[in-house]
């Protein structure tokens, strides 16, 4: 029997591996998404748990003057998970959906999660998008350092009870809350702890002052409350480097601002994409 040569084996291990290694990723999934009406293009992309009908109320007073697309987040409906998952895959996931839209640069609506995306695909590709909403986004994680480690073990091992915790908060009220966290604690587990370690984990507030496009930010109370100044609320989100901002407050509502107050979000965006480089938006 000839005998084996483990130089050779590890060698040949190696090279195997770089060749692998070596392969082009292939191209992430293009997100599902529905449209409707015409006009000038507003897109639409719900967050983490959430669906795209939840624009829905929002969508059908934009459509009487505008096209109006309504996206899913990676992971969720119709759009597969990118794999490797990451922040830059799930971008490039958004933009080859915004490639395949007819009708030129479109106003880009990102609510929570789906804002972090939505911004880090206007810094990526700004000739897509004439400008950019984010609702109720953070740039920066709103984990502190000190406590990641700890909660990112709390997910792997308590992941129902972070989950319950985190959608009672969003909710407006705690029926709201409940309601959220059933169609949530629905989806699989996997693909959602993926996205919440990028929440905690993704800062895109440094590339954030590269934006060239105009911006949008519409909050709720929770996350601009009555009295807090404005440089304080910007600087905790990651907002206070955004060149060309635009800022909102939303009241009596929760984080589902949508869902809650249809008509004020929809007047909102509707005089952001009439004039996106125009004057501030006072809050209201």
């Amino acid at each position: 029997m000839p005998r084996s040569h483990p130089q050779l084996l590890i060698a040949f291990a190696v090279l195997a591996l770089a060749i692998a290694s070596a392969r082009p990723l292939a191209p992430p999934p293009a997100t599902g998404y529905a449209a409707f009406g015409r006009g000038e293009p507003i897109v639409l992309l719900h967050g983490l748990g959430s669906r795209r009908e939840d624009w829905l109320p929002v969508a059908r007073i934009l459509a009487r003057q505008h096209r109006v697309t309504l996206m899913d987040l990676p992971g969720h409906g119709e759009a597969g998970m990118p794999e490797p998952f990451s922040l830059e895959r799930a971008t490039a996931s958004l933009d080859r959906s915004l490639m395949a839209l007819a009708g030129g640069p479109v106003i880009l609506v990102g609510h929570s999660l789906g804002g972090l995306i939505a911004a880090s695909a206007a810094i990526e590709q700004p000739e897509r998008i004439r400008g950019l909403v984010l609702v109720e986004t953070a740039l920066r994680p709103q984990l502190p350092d000190s406590l990641r480690a700890e909660w990112l073990g709390r997910l792997e091992h308590e992941y129902r009870d972070v989950l319950h915790g985190a959608y009672l908060d969003f909710g407006r009220d705690s029926t709201q809350g409940e309601a959220l966290y059933a169609r949530v604690a629905a989806l699989d587990p996997r693909m959602v702890q993926r996205w919440i370690r990028l929440a905690w984990t993704a800062d895109l507030s440094g590339r954030a002052r590269t934006l060239r496009v105009p911006v949008l930010a519409v909050l709720a109370e929770r996350s601009w409350g009555e009295g807090e100044e404005w440089v304080e609320v910007a600087r905790t989100l990651g907002l206070d480097g955004v060149p060309r901002l635009h800022a909102a407050r939303l009241t009596g509502c929760g984080h589902f601002v949508m869902l809650d107050r249809p008509r004020e979000m929809a007047a909102l965006i509707e005089t952001f994409a009439e004039d996106p480089a125009g004057r501030a938006i006072a809050a209201r």
